[in-house]
């Protein structure tokens, strides 16, 4: 039985073994080269062998049982030396294979535990590509979801070698769970974990993909979605008077503020608010609005510039009475205070007035009437549910909002109608059934 030692004289010993698994290693690569000979391989490998069994020796406890068989220790996580796991052979050869194997294999898993990148590291790889992909404001919104989802965790600074299936399942719902995710977000999270095992499969990090078998519906079945009515996602009737009236309100305490102005074509046309910021007189005529621009903003940069609408397309808006008496208005307004421009909604020194400018508004004027929020998006899907309520082809409202037909339908179109419409539509179709009664 052999004393403990102390901890220097264990990180004397620890240091002593590496370097003879190292020498080990060396000279198998040397004999692949050609530098060495097998019999000076041979040799000098047993006696590195052999220093390795004599360092083993002097921490743990190795000695031959009464039943003949050799016994000793392996390090053990908690338990300190001379004990540890107990292993045994049937021969003294036989064990000291176990040892100087152990000693091997542990030694080359903590070298790769060691140079192998974790979960973030790997995911800041994949981003210097994705990057090159990526508008401005899209990198602002990788950059808040890297921070939102994995910063910080134990997950993101798990060297990416080691995770599992398992790993990746548990992660994921304890994560949906503490931010309370919903579908779509959750997606969108499962997205960057699938793409960075991807990245590391690619670039050989990892030689198997955990991701592989998979899916988003793993985790999205496990999302408690907040119902949100269909009321909430469009204003009604008596919520567009509320905006109106407050909007004349700002047109009284300042004439030449331009946001409330946007705010009200916004309810007449449910243009973008992008599109109205960058609207020019040029662009209307006497039948219509031509829509053919809209602001960018790079949130990285915080850069302004101007660009094609966000489908990339023009289209146009036909003009009525209450379109042309509203631009009637606003020309006139600057006219009489000497700031008329190319903007139809200038900022009062030349340029045109910022989309944010006008989205703060109406957050404020939603606020101060106490409306929900939602601002000019809830004007453009009240603005397509309207027109298709009032039985415009899903087509031609599409056409009109600039979207395509799938994405007006899904996103922006609502019931609108209340309940004593909904009654008259009932009583009207169910009047022929008295004519059944009547031919019997």
């Amino acid at each position: 039985m052999i004393l403990k030692l102390d901890r220097m004289q264990y990180q004397q010993i620890d240091h002593a073994l590496r370097i003879r698994i190292d020498r080990i290693k060396n000279l198998y690569r040397e004999a692949e080269s050609g530098i060495i000979s097998a019999a000076d391989i041979q040799t000098e490998a047993d006696m590195n062998k052999k220093q390795i069994l004599e360092l083993h020796k002097k921490q743990y406890n190795y000695w031959q049982g009464k039943n003949g068989k050799w016994y000793s220790y392996l390090p053990r996580e908690g338990v300190e030396p001379p004990k540890g796991k107990q292993i045994e052979s049937v021969s003294e050869e036989k064990l000291k294979n176990k040892i100087i194997e152990y000693y091997v294999e542990e030694e080359a898993r903590k070298k790769q535990e060691k140079v192998c990148p974790t979960f973030l590291e790997v995911y800041d790889m994949w981003r210097k590509i994705k990057d090159l992909e990526l508008g401005g404001n899209s990198v602002c919104k990788y950059n808040t979801d890297r921070k939102r989802f994995f910063v910080g965790t134990d997950f993101a600074d798990m060297p990416i070698n080691q995770m599992n299936e398992n790993t990746i399942k548990v992660f994921m719902l304890e994560s949906i769970k503490r931010l309370e995710l919903p579908k779509e977000a959750t997606r969108k999270f499962f997205s960057y974990i699938k793409n960075v095992f991807r990245y590391a499969r690619i670039e050989k990090i990892i030689t198997d993909n955990p991701v592989e078998f998979l899916a988003p519906m793993d985790f999205t079945r496990h999302c408690s979605e907040k119902e949100v009515s269909d009321s909430n996602r469009y204003y009604t009737d008596s919520e567009l008077a509320v905006i109106l009236k407050g909007l004349h309100g700002y047109y009284r305490e300042n004439p030449l503020y331009m946001p409330p102005y946007a705010i009200e074509l916004a309810m007449y046309t449910g243009m973008r608010v992008s599109e109205l910021s960058t609207l020019k007189w040029s662009d209307i005529d006497d039948t219509c609005i031509s829509i053919n621009k809209s602001a960018k903003h790079n949130r990285l940069k915080n850069e302004f510039t101007i660009g094609k609408t966000k489908t990339k397309k023009s289209r146009v808006y036909p003009i009525d009475d209450q379109i042309n008496g509203l631009l009637a208005r606003i020309r006139r307004v600057q006219e009489e205070h000497g700031i008329l421009c190319e903007w139809i909604f200038t900022d009062g020194e030349g340029s045109y007035t910022h989309a944010r400018n006008i989205t703060d508004c109406m957050t404020r004027l939603c606020r101060e009437n106490k409306l929900n929020g939602g601002g000019i998006t809830k004007l453009r899907k009240t603005a397509s549910s309207d027109l298709q309520a009032k039985g415009t082809p899903k087509t031609i409202v599409a056409s009109m909002l600039g979207h395509t037909t799938e994405v007006n339908q899904k996103y922006y179109t609502y019931d609108t109608s209340n309940l004593d419409e909904k009654q008259k539509v009932v009583q009207e179709r169910n009047a022929k059934f008295k004519s059944f009664i009547q031919m019997e």
